[in-house]
């Protein structure tokens, strides 16, 4: 066992309990609109044991798929290239990290602010799976067959000891993988900027 989540409420959504082992995939639907980057967030810091006296047992370490950020000054003066991407975030003694050059035109000096949404995911996707296969991501920017896309990368990676937590919108992957969860709202007021974490336990 991997990680074992007991069930949590944030702030009246209702996250059920859940365990990952080596192999398996969850899938984690979350409500859409003003509420997914919050409810995303505080689940990226349960998973990944950044939260202080978290209820969560994590027995292996899961790496956040990280969406790539540009600075003012960058992105008019200096952007970053592919190259220059992988040369800060990407680990030189896994090759899978070059798998993003499979995709035509793409060569180590485009710029990474010119991609399309999904491509720029597989950027993301690939240089995380160069460091490890246990892995939670989103597919924010994605559309739906990059998305899909995505989610076959990720289930082929896993296979046979990776794990993979994905955080989405939707139930279009309930059928492909290992667990389902739904978070449900139980109704009560709610602000973007109030997402509390509450262990049901206390």
């Amino acid at each position: 066992m991997l990680i074992s989540f007991p069930e949590q409420n944030f702030n009246n959504f209702i996250i059920p309990a859940f365990q990952i082992n080596e192999g398996e995939i969850v899938v984690i639907e979350l409500s859409g609109g003003a509420l997914f980057q919050p409810l995303l967030s505080k689940l990226k810091s349960l998973l990944t044991g950044t939260v202080a006296d978290s209820p969560i047992e994590i027995n292996s370490e899961f790496r956040f798929v990280e969406q790539f950020r540009e600075s003012f000054l960058n992105y008019h003066f200096a952007p970053v290239t592919i190259g220059k991407y992988h040369q800060k975030h990407a680990n030189k003694d896994n090759p899978v990290y070059e798998k993003i050059y499979n995709t035509p035109s793409l060569t180590r000096n485009t710029k990474v602010n010119t991609l399309a949404g999904d491509v720029r995911r597989k950027l993301e996707l690939y240089t995380t799976l160069s460091w490890t296969n246990h892995l939670i991501f989103d597919l924010t920017s994605a559309d739906p067959k990059g998305g899909t896309d995505l989610f076959g990368i990720v289930k082929q990676a896993i296979t046979p000891n990776g794990a993979a937590i994905l955080i989405d919108l939707c139930d279009e992957f309930k059928d492909q993988c290992t667990t389902f969860v739904k978070v449900n709202y139980i109704g009560g007021d709610i602000r973007s900027d109030s997402v509390k974490l509450i262990s049901k336990s206390k």
